[in-house]
């Protein structure tokens, strides 16, 4: 194996301030720079921001609300923790309801995270003796990459998974140094083991952190060295969640196997290399929602028919296989000299088993694919430094030139206050007759209401009334097997809590728009026509909103009767 050898340890006095002076520029103005971005920018998805705050805040009242849970060991608990240190602060823009201060903390934590995550991903590109305008284009595609700058705003655990985890991997690559202390290697492996505590698929890329001394000098002494890593991050990773469990009261292995598996029955099933194939691309450049269009095209959709030629015509097709042509200039080029090889495998033990993993579950989720950018960018920046012929940087140059073009236009302040806009608009004429504890039922999550619900939880329509949506459908789980039991008890619960069921108008069309994101066949469990053939049959009483607004649902007698048939699964 050809090893990489590191920069020299000691330079001159004067050298040393030259580097300073460069340090303190770099540092300075890439701070300027990713401020200014995430200044212009926002989040369009959050993702499960709103479920972690009222996590904390419900904790916090002493109800036990998906605290502690295995996939975000340490997500909320540090949200409580920082409510009660920072909470006071922030009463000013807060207004002092502790839920939006958690909700301000945990954004807090991610825009923080994303920058400490820059320059430990430059110093982790410095060790492979990258040449500084490589390590610069790098850091430019890094910041605009398309799940990092989204999730940034969020109040999800991911970008500060990713920052331990490049923490983990530049002191990992510290302590392979001759010259490096061995207390770094602590720090490694603690570092990679918070990651995962934060998010748990971090842990597929772990593995291959911690086998990154096995490419370095010495190769008798990396073997005890990764030995010794691993098992320092194994111990540490086993007592973090033995002391969750222990807390819990949770001492037996079923007992265990139940709370590790909590809320996965809900998302099990959906997997495929073609949703992979879309969400790998589409952590990396916006792709829009052209996926639904490919779906459509797939299965043969017969309420909004794709053709090939339109699928030909998409922007997103295109950009899709660009990024996939960089892949493959990427491979080839550092493929072509030992220091590349050395590289190539690198990023394959980081990378690999978070793409198989991503082939299971839910791959495409773009921030699936957080876990193996230290590695894309690493090889990335090897082999823009190493070619010599220009087509590797030619093709790598257009393509983050199209995604900044791309996920600037998705991501913009302007962008998104559009679309908040809209579903404000949808939502006006129906806050001043909607009571408490009652519930808007719309067609699936693919609806717009739910993601305003999540992603805009700053909103005065949400800081106000809060409407509480139901997503009737949740495509491709196991929930749609049982749709109509859930509709139904849902329903009950509502009205017996006095509250009222307010449905989509969008439930009673004989065929779904082609803005709704609906895509006929792709869950065997339901269609368009089980709707159809349903809904209209309810007795409803007045109206809020236009055509794209909603229908008080009666608690008649006639609709308590098909409550009933369905609760019973006689429907």
């Amino acid at each position: 194996m050809t090893s990489i050898t590191f920069p020299p340890s000691s330079a001159g006095q004067s050298a040393r301030r030259v580097d300073d002076r460069e340090t303190f520029v770099s540092v300075a103005g890439w701070t300027l720079a990713y401020a200014v971005l995430a200044w212009f920018t926002r989040a369009y998805f959050m993702a499960d921001t709103v479920d972690y705050v009222s996590a904390v805040y419900l904790h916090d009242q002493g109800i036990n609300y998906v605290f502690w849970d295995f996939r975000h060991l340490f997500w909320r608990p540090l949200g409580w923790l920082l409510l009660h240190l920072f909470g006071g602060l922030l009463t000013p823009v807060s207004g002092g309801v502790p839920r939006i201060a958690v909700l301000y903390l945990f954004i807090t934590i991610n825009l923080v995270s994303g920058l400490v995550s820059l320059f430990l991903l430059r110093d982790l590109l410095r060790r492979f003796q990258n040449p500084a305008w490589a390590i610069e284009f790098a850091s430019l595609a890094f910041i605009w990459s398309y799940a990092f700058l989204n999730y940034v705003h969020a109040g999800t655990p991911y970008i500060p998974g990713l920052m331990f985890l490049l923490l983990g991997l530049a002191l990992t690559a510290r302590t392979a140094a001759t010259e490096a202390s061995n207390y770094l290697l602590y720090g490694a492996a603690l570092s990679l083991t918070v990651s995962v505590c934060m998010w748990f698929p971090y842990a597929f890329s772990v593995p291959g952190a911690l086998a990154l001394p096995l490419f370095y000098p010495g190769r008798r002494r990396q073997w005890r060295l990764v030995a010794r890593s691993t098992v320092i991050c194994f111990i540490a990773g086993i007592v973090a969640y033995a002391v969750v469990l222990a807390h819990q009261r949770i001492y037996t292995v079923p007992a265990a196997l139940q709370w590790i598996g909590q809320g996965a029955s809900s998302v099990a099933g959906v997997r495929g290399a073609k949703r992979a194939v879309f969400g790998f691309a589409h952590s990396f450049i916006d792709l829009g929602n052209d996926g639904v269009l490919f779906k459509r095209f797939l299965l043969h959709d017969p309420y909004n028919p794709v053709s090939f030629r339109q699928l030909l015509l998409l922007a997103s097709l295109w950009k899709m296989a660009f990024f996939y042509l960089l892949l493959l200039a990427i491979g080839l080029r550092l493929s072509t000299s030992a220091r590349g090889r050395n590289v190539l495998a690198i990023s394959a033990a980081i990378a690999g088993p978070v793409v198989l993993f991503a082939l299971c579950w839910f791959g495409g989720d773009i921030e699936r694919y957080l876990p193996l950018y230290p590695a894309f960018f690493l090889a990335l920046t090897c082999a823009v430094a190493e070619d010599q012929r220009g087509f590797t940087r030619l093709i790598a140059a257009t393509f983050v030139v199209i995604a900044i073009a791309t996920n600037l236009a998705s991501l913009s302040r302007s962008t998104l206050r559009r679309q908040e806009q809209i579903v404000t608009e949808r939502l006006d004429p129906l806050l001043p007759v909607f009571k408490p504890d009652s519930r808007i039922v719309v067609v699936d999550i693919h609806d717009e209401i739910v993601n305003f619900a999540r992603s805009f939880p700053l909103n005065p329509v949400n800081r106000r009334s809060q409407p509480l949506e139901y997503a009737l459908l949740n495509p491709g789980t196991p929930q749609t097997k049982h749709w109509r039991q859930d509709f139904a008890q849902r329903v009950l619960t509502t009205w017996n809590s006095h509250g009222d069921i307010w449905l989509s108008k969008r439930l009673l069309a004989p065929a779904p728009q082609n803005d709704w994101g609906w895509i006929e066949h792709s869950d065997p469990n339901v269609s368009w026509n089980d709707l159809h053939t349903l809904f209209p049959q309810f007795d409803y009483g007045e109206s809020a909103g236009g055509g794209d607004g909603f229908l008080l649902l009666l608690p008649t007698q006639r609709s308590l009767a098909i409550i009933d048939s369905l609760q019973s699964g006689v429907r």
